[in-house]
């Protein structure tokens, strides 16, 4: 009886967050957040560069949030190097697979105001997944947090968005 309580429990529960989810859409992006927890800024700069970014409500996260940013690679641009993200940045980087993503570089800097930065640079291959076409950096800025709670919220909603997105382009 206990565990169908538990199951019946847990179901209600993801059905609440997916009543929560709202869905963002582009022309290029596509992912789902709650809009009782970010509030979302779009600057679409040019017809090349989708910009999306989203803020955390919660006093109880502190500094938090999600920029995503999806940029066409013109004629002569390439995808940034390891090496060239080093010298930019003067962190360690490393290379592998994120969110279905294969060849990403991943990095993480730390602020002067104690909050932490990771980036995902993400490169989107064409149809045939032989040439890049696209940049999607992925930019996630948290502050420390003691409450494990609190955390595990945070990084929950942090998470629902980061895996619900879609490059459609």
């Amino acid at each position: 009886m206990k565990k169908l309580i538990a199951i019946l429990m847990a179901a209600l529960l993801a059905l609440s967050t997916v009543a929560l989810a709202e869905t963002y859409r582009s022309d290029d992006i596509t992912f789902e957040y709650d809009e009782k927890a970010f509030e979302i800024t779009v600057d679409d700069r040019t017809d090349d560069e989708t910009n999306v970014v989203l803020y955390g409500k919660n006093e109880a996260w502190g500094l938090t949030f999600v920029g995503i940013y999806l940029k066409d690679l013109n004629d002569g641009e390439k995808f940034p190097t390891m090496q060239e993200i080093t010298d930019a940045h003067d962190t360690t980087v490393t290379q592998g697979d994120w969110n279905g993503y294969t060849d990403v570089l991943m990095y993480t800097v730390e602020r002067e105001d104690g909050a932490t930065e990771s980036f995902f640079t993400v490169p989107v291959k064409d149809d045939d997944g032989k040439e890049i076409e696209d940049l999607l950096t992925v930019q996630i800025c948290t502050s420390k947090i003691d409450d494990e709670a609190v955390l595990q919220e945070r990084d929950d909603a942090i998470s629902a968005i980061v895996d619900s997105l879609k490059v459609d382009d």
